[in-house]
């Protein structure tokens, strides 16, 4: 892993679940979980097409140190406003040195589901 290519401050956001009046659990707000330095990579359109087969929706490839707490119920907020839903976590070569976040764009910002 190259520190250099890591120059984006990511926060990493959790969703905090509330229960309508049904029951039902639905995402008030997002709060911050952590922040990191990582790098974000659009995907080519071959890596693309390669991805689209197990993780459709994969748009952004995000390298991080790798954390434990590292999961899909996460979001990225990338410092310049983008937000990334997580599709997968991936370690590289199995490591656990560096984590491959995949990501798709398009998330609600503002309450709802992502």
């Amino acid at each position: 892993m190259q520190a250099g290519r890591m120059r984006y401050r990511l926060t990493f956001e959790k969703p905090v679940r509330i229960r309508d009046e049904s029951g039902e659990v639905i995402v008030d707000q997002w709060i911050e979980a952590f922040k990191v330095w990582g790098a974000v990579e659009p995907l080519t359109g071959r890596e693309y097409m390669a991805s689209a087969e197990f993780r459709p929706g994969v748009s952004t490839r995000i390298r991080v140190r790798w954390r434990d707490d590292l999961d899909t119920s996460l979001r990225v907020v990338h410092q310049d406003g983008t937000v990334y839903d997580i599709v997968a976590v991936l370690p590289v070569q199995g490591l656990h040195k560096e984590a491959q976040v995949m990501c798709g764009s398009g998330v609600v910002t503002e309450g709802g589901q992502p």
